[in-house]
């Protein structure tokens, strides 16, 4: 063997894991990643080489490799998967997403802009540039699916013309953070 290559060893598949593979492999719902990952280890099984099924797969050998040595460490199941990318927990308040909604209940020509409804890219960039102000550094660099996530977990969807609130309770901002105190 030539020096800085090493033997690989063979994946060895249960009649389960064979399953999950097959399935994976003709599913025509799956996410394509699924399915290119399933035939990834398919092929390797079967025994052809890495640069092989990156030519056939129109895919690189480093991404062959890396599904391949990742299905051997801990298996087929949890190998065909992605990891969890994020390092922490995000800290967005629950005060912080009432701040959100609160802010899309009011209208935006209250605030000094000249639009009469929010556009979900105004109300993000609003949020950006006036959440540490008030209190919620978490939304400072809030992107605009951040606020679109904290808004549809909303019973009320303010940035939904139809579900638009024309009257407003004045003192929102005292009993919210009243009502935040208590939880």
């Amino acid at each position: 063997m030539a020096e800085g290559t090493f033997a690989r060893s063979r994946l060895v598949l249960t009649v389960k894991e064979v399953d999950l593979l097959q399935r994976l492999r003709q599913s025509r719902t799956a996410p394509v990643r699924d399915v290119q990952r399933a035939n990834i280890l398919w092929r390797y099984h079967s025994g052809e080489t890495i640069s092989k099924i990156a030519r056939e797969l129109r895919t690189t050998r480093v991404s062959v490799t890396k599904w391949v040595n990742k299905a051997l460490a801990v298996g087929v199941e949890v190998g065909i998967r992605d990891t969890y990318h994020r390092p922490r927990e995000p800290v967005i308040t629950e005060e912080a997403k009432a701040w959100v909604v609160h802010r899309a209940c009011s209208k935006p020509k209250e605030l000094g802009y000249a639009a009469e409804l929010w556009s979900r890219q105004a109300l993000a960039d609003h949020v950006r540039r006036h959440a540490a102000a008030a209190g919620h550094p978490s939304l400072s660099r809030a992107a605009k699916a951040t606020v679109q996530r904290i808004l549809v977990k909303q019973q009320l969807q303010p940035h939904k013309i139809r579900y638009y609130l024309e009257r407003r309770d004045p003192e929102f901002e005292a009993k919210m953070k009243e009502v935040m105190m208590v939880y």
